[in-house]
């Protein structure tokens, strides 16, 4: 932990900020999960860090003040960002989409100019403790959250913690293996990695590589062009029948469903959260991913773990920044929160 400051149980909200390289939200909750307040602006990372701090300290004043909360009235301030960060110092590291942000020590700002104890948290991370405290996975012990959007990135809740791992880099899913050598180049540098072909890029980028050279399909009719296809244009294509796309979405669940199966045969969940396209998607998509679960691990494994869509929806990163606050909510169970107060 990197707060100097003591979190205070007995108040009666939570503060939440949600660090995006295109957006930035910040939200006022009661420890129920209740938002009372949200303020939502553009990050313009273009600007620099220290007006994209500036904006996020303004966004905190405006929770307060049109709330008539008093500050003293905070139980903490959730920050939620991408990776690379220094969670245990509460440093923020040039995320991808904010690579200027090179080092932006938010907990120490953030601390010093409101008073009040703030945790940061890498973005997939937040969202598992979302899921576990207040979507999907309420009263679980074991739940790994995935998203399925631009990346896809994972957060672990094991035996009832947030698990981080050895150095804050626990969870990262997306980088898995899912063919043995070969297939397309993922961002990270690798060949075949998951997010290589499941991520809405990564659908969008194989739909115009089988595009190239044939003539007009439904797909394309509905895309307007090779270049303007998406993963959305995929996945409604599939819905209208369009061969191409339907096979393109078997496709992505096998990928997705072999991911799931090595995550499951390695950590035996109850349940394996997804968000993004998944959510979006509903059963069209998932029951497709549950049956390639299925074929793919043991049935002892594969017959405990459910694979869910997130309740939360687009609200997830709104839950998830209270949410690395509510985690210290239960005195009985955290040593840290005990340790405080």
């Amino acid at each position: 932990m990197a707060s100097s400051i003591p979190i205070r149980p007995q108040a009666s909200v939570i503060l939440g900020v949600d660090v995006g390289g295109t957006k930035l939200a910040t939200v006022l909750a009661t420890p129920d999960g209740a938002i009372r307040h949200k303020v939502r602006l553009p990050t313009e990372a273009e600007r620099g860090p220290e007006y994209g701090v500036a904006r996020v300290i303004s966004m905190l004043r405006r929770n307060l003040q049109e709330t008539g909360t008093d500050p003293a009235d905070v139980i903490g301030i959730g920050v939620a960002c991408g990776s690379p960060m220094d969670a245990a110092r509460g440093i923020i590291l040039g995320p991808p989409n904010l690579q200027s942000w090179n080092p932006v020590p938010i907990v120490e700002i953030l601390e010093s100019e409101f008073g009040i104890y703030t945790e940061l948290e890498n973005d997939a991370n937040a969202g598992a403790l979302a899921e576990w405290l207040l979507g999907a996975g309420r009263g679980m012990r074991n739940v790994v959250y995935m998203t399925m959007g631009t990346g896809i990135g994972g957060g672990l809740i094991l035996d009832g913690h947030l698990y981080r791992g050895s150095n804050g880099n626990a969870g990262e899913v997306g980088h898995m293996r899912v063919v043995d050598r070969g297939g397309p180049r993922c961002g990270c540098g690798k060949r075949g990695c998951l997010e290589a072909f499941c991520s809405g890029p990564s659908i969008a980028r194989r739909a115009r590589e089988a595009l190239t050279g044939l003539g007009k399909t439904p797909l394309l009719a509905l895309a307007g062009s090779v270049e303007a296809v998406s993963a959305e244009h995929v996945f409604s294509a599939a819905r209208q029948g369009d061969a191409l796309a339907l096979h393109l979405v078997e496709e992505t669940a096998y990928y997705m469903g072999v991911g799931l199966a090595n995550v499951i045969q390695a950590l035996n969940p109850q349940a394996i959260v997804l968000g993004t396209i998944a959510t979006q998607q509903g059963d069209f998509f998932l029951d497709r991913v549950r049956a390639v679960v299925h074929e793919e691990t043991w049935p002892q494994m594969s017959e405990v773990v459910q694979i869910l869509p997130s309740p939360l929806g687009e609200l997830v990163g709104d839950y998830a920044a209270i949410s690395i606050i509510l985690q210290h909510m239960n005195t009985t169970t955290d040593p840290f929160l005990s340790k405080q107060s």
